[in-house]
């Protein structure tokens, strides 16, 4: 993968994090706890992934 298709994808992720983080306070807020689940799940799979290609371009530099 090169560089710039990496930083299009952390970006990419980086953007549905925060969209994901603001959907949880609103779900919050209107006290809808399934829906605050849901994003929850999502926002923690982007968090994963992230975590994953951060990790894996840290070992490809070594």
């Amino acid at each position: 993968m090169s560089n710039e298709q990496l930083q299009d994808i952390v970006s990419w992720l980086t953007q549905q994090i925060d969209h994901t983080n603001k959907a949880i306070n609103e779900a919050n807020q209107s006290h809808n706890f399934g829906r605050e689940a849901q994003y929850e799940g999502m926002r923690d799979a982007f968090v994963r992934c992230l975590n994953k290609l951060k990790i894996n371009n840290s070992l490809e530099r070594s």
